[in-house]
């Protein structure tokens, strides 16, 4: 069964916008919160350092979301693309 790269690449892309754009209004809205969760799953015991370095500002939500729309479409039309190929 062939996969549409250019429609998987894009539903890709679509999701990660959601999940990116969810989580930067989460660090927007509740940055304690976010950074101890963030700092739990990742394993970081180091957090407390870096917490006055991150900045969350619309320019860099929109600049976040832009970076990664890019490279999910590109990740997930490579796979689809990989996918066709070994297909054959």
């Amino acid at each position: 069964m062939k996969i549409k790269s250019l429609i998987f690449g894009f539903a890709g892309s679509v999701t990660v916008a959601i999940i990116y754009t969810t989580l930067a209004l989460f660090l927007k809205l509740f940055p304690a919160q976010t950074l101890k969760f963030i700092g739990t799953v990742h394993m970081m015991p180091k957090l407390d350092y870096i917490t006055s370095f991150i900045k969350v500002t619309p320019a860099s939500i929109m600049i976040g979301i832009a970076t990664h729309v890019f490279m999910g479409f590109l990740i997930f039309w490579l796979i689809a693309t990989i996918y066709n190929l070994l297909e054959k």
